[in-house]
């Protein structure tokens, strides 16, 4: 599966993309802010996109996961910390693949991205 990564956190983020990688995901792109995703999902077409909520440049993981799916057809999976009901009922309309608390383990990771396969 073709997949962008969309983390703020450096540290979570090449954490995130080794445990793609290991599962056999080719992650085409990562990027911690809103904007730059937008730039590489465009290019990159990926299958479905990991978005974190809360982006450097102070840019929205929910705004970009509703142009991302609006425009491009993409699915996000939400992977943060600062998942609320409010936020889950927000996002019904885009049909996301799921939300997971950080921190994300390759487990739950895998079953999540196991059900798109």
């Amino acid at each position: 599966m073709r997949i962008l990564v969309v983390e703020d956190d450096a540290l979570i983020a090449l954490d995130m993309v080794g445990l793609l990688e290991e599962m056999g995901h080719e992650v085409v792109a990562e990027a911690a802010d809103a904007c730059t995703a937008w730039d590489l999902a465009a290019v990159g077409r990926p299958d479905v996109a990991l978005v974190d909520i809360r982006l450097a440049r102070n840019t929205d993981g929910g705004t970009l996961a509703r142009k991302l799916y609006d425009e491009l057809g993409v699915r996000s999976l939400f992977v943060s910390g600062s998942i609320t009901e409010d936020f889950r009922k927000a996002m019904q309309t885009i049909q996301p693949l799921g939300f997971l608390g950080k921190p994300v383990t390759r487990r739950t990771l895998d079953d999540a991205l196991r059900e798109l396969a």
